[in-house]
């Protein structure tokens, strides 16, 4: 089986939920901006509101896992020791569509 997901990286893309039980998973409307549902799922992933991810308090020290990353050990399996570096949360999403995207290219050649 193909995985046809393709990473949606665009956040000016307008999304329409139809499935209205849905709707409100971390967005208000059931149409809205790609960037608006990422911003959510970012403020929920470190308990923040959105008025608080976009404030410049240093204090709020929970948005440098969005941003530059935090201070933390991995022991990788096989190795001899832990190895320091920063971890960064991402948030992506996805589309399946349900029919495969037309390649106007081919399509002019034929």
């Amino acid at each position: 089986m193909t995985d046809n997901y393709k990473h949606l990286k665009n956040e000016a893309h307008v999304v329409h939920i139809i499935d209205q039980d849905v709707h409100r998973f971390y967005v208000d409307e059931s149409m809205f901006k790609l960037g608006h549902l990422i911003e959510g799922i970012k403020c929920k992933l470190i308990d923040l509101s959105r008025k608080d991810l976009h404030t410049e308090n240093e204090k709020i020290n929970r948005k440098k896992w969005l941003h530059d990353g935090v201070e933390v050990e991995v022991l990788k399996v096989g190795a001899l020791d832990w190895q320091k570096g920063k971890l960064k949360l991402k948030v992506t999403v996805e589309f399946c569509p349900d029919e495969p995207e037309l390649n106007l290219d081919e399509f002019r050649e034929n």
